[in-house]
């Protein structure tokens, strides 16, 4: 997405000014860093002609260094957990339980180098956040190659702008109370507003595992 003149002063006025080492989670729109809680707080305020300038825009959020690695070795199951939790600022489910949205996010893909033969148990909307990912069938040679790198996994969230909901901004158009909505851009509301997360070792730029969300109604 070309970012309109008005956008580019809007982002101008929250591009991170200085880099903090100690800030594990960084957000991205189009491409460019951004304090995302005062874009969030400008789209509560801005004018009626200027609440759709950031619809469709293109978000990322990037998180290392706070994930845990749990292994339960009699049970041959690997927990990747968040300290702290990722991405809260902005909405990846549904909202409203007859809504068409994304209900859960799928893996796609893992790396057999760290998983083997396991695997990856679907992230669900009834957890409150994404703050942990279950593997099953890991056995411990593997569960040891993943807690070697634990300091360097990261995880990753894409998706598009779909409207601001209770503080958040939404990475789909499927709620009954958003704030400010978006105009709708295609008949296939999946196909316009895909979400993909991946976790990645951050030394090596590898993808360890791949997700996407998969809509119901």
């Amino acid at each position: 997405m070309k970012i309109r003149p008005v956008c580019a002063i809007v982002l101008c006025c929250f591009l991170v000014g200085s880099y903090d080492a100690f800030c594990l989670e960084t957000y991205f729109l189009d491409d460019q860093r951004v304090l995302l809680y005062k874009i969030v707080n400008w789209w509560y305020d801005c004018l009626p002609e200027e609440s759709s300038l950031l619809c469709g825009s293109k978000i990322k959020c990037r998180s290392t260094g706070d994930a845990r690695v749990d292994y339960d070795e009699k049970k041959m199951a690997l927990k990747l957990q968040i300290n702290g939790g990722f991405a809260d600022l902005v909405s990846i489910f549904k909202q409203c339980e007859r809504c068409f949205g994304p209900e859960y996010l799928k893996c796609t893909w893992l790396n057999e180098k760290y998983f083997g033969s396991g695997e990856a148990v679907a992230v669900s909307s009834d957890m409150p956040g994404v703050s942990a990912f279950h593997f099953l069938k890991i056995d411990r040679n593997h569960a040891r190659k993943i807690q070697s790198i634990e300091k360097d996994i990261a995880f990753e969230l894409e998706g598009s702008v779909g409207g601001l909901l209770n503080g958040k901004i939404a990475l789909h158009q499927a709620a009954e109370t958003f704030i400010k909505t978006c105009p709708k851009i295609s008949q296939n509301p999946e196909a316009a507003f895909p979400v993909f997360l991946n976790i990645v070792n951050a030394d090596t730029v590898e993808i360890l595992a791949k997700y996407s969300a998969v809509w119901e109604d």
